[in-house]
C-alpha cells in the first residue's frame, strides 16, 4: 500500500507529456534525456520496453530501478551486462515478490519469479546481497529463493537471511549448518532471535569458537544447563567467551563458582553484581577469589585496594586492576593502562562514568583513560579496543563508541583523538544527533574488527 501510494503521488508531480513527446525524449541524443523519461511513471510499456536496450547503462538503470517497467523488460534486463542495473532491477523485484511461488499460473507472476530466481543465482556477489538484504526479514518471501541464499557460499549474501530470515525453519537451518562448508553459517545462525536448544546444542558441539562466542552473547538463546556446563568447562581456553558466559541470563547453580576460577578480575564483579545469584553460588565465587588473591594472581588487586580479610565489599571486585589480562598481549602496554582501567571501572560501578567524563577526558587528551572508558562502556577488552582503534577506521571507531552507548557527536572527536582519523575523511552525525551508521552496519564493523561477541539488545 505504501509503495502504491508513492506512486500515486509521484504522478501527480510529473507533468503529463504526449505519446509524441515521449518518443521524441526516447530518440533524443542526450542520455539525460533519455534518463529522465526512463524514471517517469506514466512513460507507456512500450517506450519503457524500448529503452531497455538503451546503450546508456545510467539509462538503463533507471529501467530496471522504474517499477512501472513491464515485466518482459525485467526479463530481458535479468542478462545485463552491468552489474549496477543487475543490481537495481534486483532491488525492485525484491520488493515485488511477497508471495511469489515457483508454481505460479499466471504468466507475468510466474515471469516475475523466474526472473527473481535468475538474479539470486547471479554471477555478481553484489547482485545477491541485494537480493538478500531485501528479502532477509519479508515474512511470506519465496520459500525456494530464501533457501537459495541461505546456502550461498558468500558471507554478505547468506548471512542476512540465515541471521534474520522467518522463512527459515529450525530443521532448515540445522540441516544448512551441517552442510556448510564454510565457518561463517553457524556464526549468523548463533545470533538469531530465539535459538532454540536444538540449534545452540548443534552450535555448542561445533569447533566453531566464534560461533559459540555469538550463541552465549545472544541473551534470547535457549541454551539447556547441560550445554552451558560443557561450555563452561571449555572456556578456560577461549577467553572471547568469558564476558558472555558472566552475562548470560540465566547460570546453572555451579557455573559461577566455576567461571571465578578463571575468569579476569574485573569479570568476577560482574558475578558479584548479578542479582540472581543465591547466597551460597555468591559465596562460592569469593572463595574462589580469595584463594586468587592469595595465590598472587591478583596481586595488583591487593596493592591498590587492600581487601578486609574477613568479608571484601561487594563492589571492591569492581575496582580491582586487570591482573589476569594483563599475563596475556603485550604485558608493558597493559600494565601501563591498568591505572586507568581501575579508574574506569570504579566510576562505572558508581555509575559516574558518562560521555561527559570521556569528553573531559578527550579535552584534556587523557588517551589512556579515554580508551580505558570505551571499553568499560562497551563491555570490550582493552586489547579488543586498541586493535579497533589502531586500524585508524572511521567506520570501526563509530561502531565502538555507539556501542559505549556515547552520543553520535561525541563519536567525531573520538575518531579524531583517539582513532586518529583524519578530519576529511570523519563520518558525521545525521541529523544532528543520529549515528551515521545502520545498528547491522556497526555490529557487522565491532564483529570484523574485534572478532568477538557483539550483541545489539541494547
Amino acid at each position: 500500500m505504501k509503495g502504491f501510494l508513492q506512486r500515486v503521488f509521484t504522478r501527480r508531480r510529473e507533468t503529463p507529456i504526449t505519446y509524441d513527446e515521449a518518443k521524441q525524449m526516447a530518440a533524443s541524443p542526450d542520455a539525460d534525456v533519455r534518463g529522465t523519461l526512463a524514471q517517469r511513471h506514466d512513460t507507456r510499456p512500450e517506450i519503457l520496453y524500448f529503452l531497455a536496450n538503451d546503450t546508456d547503462s545510467s539509462v538503463r538503470r533507471h529501467i530496471a530501478a522504474n517499477e512501472a517497467t513491464p515485466v518482459q523488460a525485467d526479463v530481458l534486463l535479468t542478462d545485463d551486462t552491468d552489474d549496477s542495473v543487475r543490481g537495481s532491477l534486483a532491488e525492485k523485484i525484491a520488493h515485488l515478490s511477497a508471495g511469489l511461488s515457483p508454481n505460479e499460473s499466471d504468466k507475468l507472476r510466474r515471469m516475475t519469479y523466474e526472473a527473481l530466481d535468475k538474479l539470486a543465482r547471479d554471477q555478481a556477489v553484489h547482485v545477491r546481497q541485494v537480493i538478500s538484504q531485501t528479502l532477509k526479514d519479508i515474512a511470506d518471501a519465496p520459500q525456494p529463493i530464501i533457501q537459495q541464499l541461505a546456502r550461498d557460499t558468500e558471507s554478505v549474501v547468506c548471512g542476512p537471511v540465515l541471521q534474520y530470515s522467518p522463512v527459515l525453519s529450525e530443521d532448515d537451518l540445522l540441516e544448512i549448518i551441517e552442510g556448510s562448508s564454510g565457518r561463517s553459517a553457524l556464526s549468523f545462525v548463533s545470533r538469531r532471535r530465539n535459538v532454540g536448544e536444538k540449534l545452540a546444542d548443534a552450535i555448542a558441539a561445533s569447533s566453531d569458537k566464534d560461533a559459540i562466542s555469538h550463541l552465549l552473547g545472544n541473551k534470547s538463546a535457549q541454551i539447556r544447563e547441560e550445554t552451558l556446563d560443557q561450555l563452561i568447562d571449555r572456556a578456560p581456553d577461549y577467553p572471547e567467551w568469558h564476558q558472555p558466559l558472566v552475562e548470560r541470563p540465566k547460570l546453572p547453580p555451579s557455573a559461577a563458582g566455576k567461571l571465578a576460577r578463571f575468569v579476569a578480575d574485573n569479570l568476577i564483579s560482574v558475578l558479584e553484581r548479578r542479582k540472581d545469584l543465591k547466597k551460597e553460588q555468591l559465596e562460592a565465587v569469593r572463595d574462589v577469589v580469595q584463594r586468587r588473591i592469595a595465590s598472587g594472581e591478583f596481586e595488583k588487586r591487593e596493592i591498590t585496594e587492600p581487601a578486609p580479610k574477613k568479608k571484601a565489599p561487594k563492589d571492591a571486585p569492581a575496582e580491582e586492576a586487570k591482573g589476569a589480562e594483563a599475563k596475556t598481549g603485550n604485558a608493558d602496554e597493559e600494565e601501563e593502562e591498568e591505572p586507568a582501567y581501575d579508574k574506569a571501572i570504579a566510576m562505572h560501578a558508581k555509575k559516574k562514568l558518562t560521555d561527559k567524563e570521556v569528553a573531559k577526558a578527550l579535552a584534556a587528551n587523557d588517551v589512556k583513560f579515554a580508551r580505558a572508558a570505551l571499553s568499560v562502556l562497551a563491555g570490550i577488552p582493552p586489547e579488543a579496543v586498541s586493535k579497533v582503534l589502531n586500524t585508524h577506521s572511521a567506520k570501526g571507531v563509530v561502531a565502538l563508541t555507539w556501542k559505549a552507548g556515547l552520543p553520535a557527536d561525541l563519536a567525531v572527536k573520538i575518531q579524531v583523538k583517539l582513532g586518529h582519523v583524519p578530519p576529511s575523511q570523519t563520518l558525521n552525525p545525521r541529523n544532528g544527533d543520529q549515528y551515521p551508521l545502520s545498528e547491522d552496519d556497526m555490529n557487522w564493523q565491532l564483529e570484523f574488527f574485534t572478532g568477538m561477541t557483539i550483541t545489539a539488545q541494547r
